[in-house]
């Protein structure tokens, strides 16, 4: 059977553009725009934002707010993605903001491949304890996904092949540095060899100005 997901009249998968949107993203999470946190003694807030786990785009509206939290030990404030739960038109269940707890340590998340075979992903927004029934140290563990710049590495990559920075021609054009042939050069040279030779130099033809180490 054949699909197809760019096609007239055919569906486009939610699937299939995560999959295509986490490999653009080299499988990168993070804030897209805004998502701001702030917390009080009991609560913490994530504001209005954009952000994306492993290809799958989330919008926060109104900001989220988990309140009551009071329970001694570590926490993560996570958005947890889980793909075996089943959305409905009006409700998106297979993601939430939540809060995941450890007595002893601050808890290991749970990622899995999910444009693979897994199902749950943990993005982690911030960490933090409570001791004394408070917040401590909550610290922000937001990662950003930066459009500008990965825009920016493909016109500068375009650049150095439109005026030649990233290779060389084959003929007429000079290199700068030093040229490393690892499996060694086959074939014959023509013309003049100016520097250092390291290496075995055979054959008879032509002239070389420097130093030739081993044998020629």
């Amino acid at each position: 059977m054949l699909k197809g997901h760019v096609f007239n009249l055919q569906t486009f998968t939610s699937e299939a553009f995560a999959l295509f949107i986490d490999k653009f993203l080299n499988g990168n999470c993070g804030v897209a725009k805004g998502c701001n946190l702030s917390n009080t003694s009991n609560s913490v807030t994530i504001a209005d934002g954009y952000f994306v786990v492993r290809g799958r785009f989330l919008q926060i509206i109104s900001g989220v707010t988990i309140s009551d939290i009071t329970n001694n030990g570590f926490y993560s404030l996570v958005c947890e993605i889980d793909l075996s739960k089943v959305n409905t038109v009006d409700q998106l269940n297979q993601a939430v903001i939540k809060t995941v707890y450890n007595a002893s340590n601050y808890p290991t998340l749970t990622q899995q491949d999910i444009t693979g075979s897994g199902t749950v992903y943990q993005f982690e927004f911030a960490r933090f304890k409570v001791e004394s029934g408070s917040i401590t140290n909550f610290t922000d563990r937001r990662t950003y996904i930066n459009f500008n710049s990965i825009y920016d590495v493909i016109l500068q990559h375009i650049q150095d092949i439109d005026d030649g920075t990233i290779w060389v021609q084959k003929s007429g054009d000079t290199m700068t540095g030093a040229l490393i042939a690892s499996g060694g050069v086959q074939g014959n040279v023509t013309g003049n060899v100016t520097g250092n030779v390291t290496g075995n130099v055979s054959g008879s033809s032509g002239s070389c100005t420097g130093n030739a180490r081993n044998s020629y």
